[in-house]
């Protein structure tokens, strides 16, 4: 069977932006970048998930959807997301083993605003442009937060992957073991947590409940 329709889900700072340019570049084609956004929720109820997604793919160029995913589970806007996983032929879930670094990740865009390239004003962010992120000093993190994201994130990891066990063709990558395939420079590395104004108290705490900060299959 020729697998012409791929789908490609993880929570966020899970690698899925860097894996789908990658995946792009390696096939010469488009993937179609996040189309549950917002503005096309009511489309997308509107024509249903079917519709909307063959509609999507009658351009011959395009082989496959990154879909963006949140903490709840099926709620707004991931309401569809079983629906587009049932559609596809193959797809990727990217999840990391070390959710706490993936929180922190989470956190740190949240304040700088920087999430993607794109926001540096580039396509793929160089070098230069990570010393100067690296330089910007990180507000206090709270515990509660990191861990409320912690545990979110484990919770929808654990259920989707529950549910594409049912999926006639699926793969679950992690983050540690893809890192030196992705594209481009990596952001919110060890490099810079060092500027988060409370770090010592966020590292101690990943020392002591290292069990409750990683996820596994």
């Amino acid at each position: 069977m020729h697998l012409n329709k791929v789908l490609v889900l993880g929570c966020s700072r899970s690698g899925t932006t860097e894996f789908c340019k990658t995946l792009q570049e390696i096939s010469s084609k488009k993937l179609v970048w996040e189309p549950n956004g917002k503005n096309n929720e009511t489309i997308i109820g509107s024509f249903g998930v079917n519709n909307f997604l063959n509609k999507l793919y009658e351009d011959d160029k395009t082989f496959g959807v990154k879909w963006g995913m949140y903490h709840i589970w099926n709620d707004r806007p991931s309401k569809y997301t079983l629906e587009v996983i049932d559609y596809h032929d193959l797809v990727f879930f990217l999840s990391r083993r070390n959710v706490f670094q993936q929180a922190l990740s989470l956190n740190i865009a949240k304040q700088t605003e920087k999430w993607r390239a794109v926001d540096f004003g580039v396509e793929t962010i160089s070098q230069k442009e990570k010393e100067e992120y690296n330089k910007l000093s990180i507000g206090k993190i709270e515990l509660d937060v990191l861990k409320k994201d912690i545990t979110n994130i484990k919770d929808i990891s654990s259920k989707t992957i529950d549910y594409l066990k049912g999926h006639k063709n699926y793969r679950v990558l992690f983050y540690e073991d893809i890192f030196g395939f992705l594209s481009g420079v990596k952001l919110n590395t060890e490099d810079n947590y060092k500027n988060i104004e409370n770090w010592e108290e966020l590292k101690n705490f990943y020392e002591q409940n290292k069990d409750f900060c990683h996820f596994d299959l």
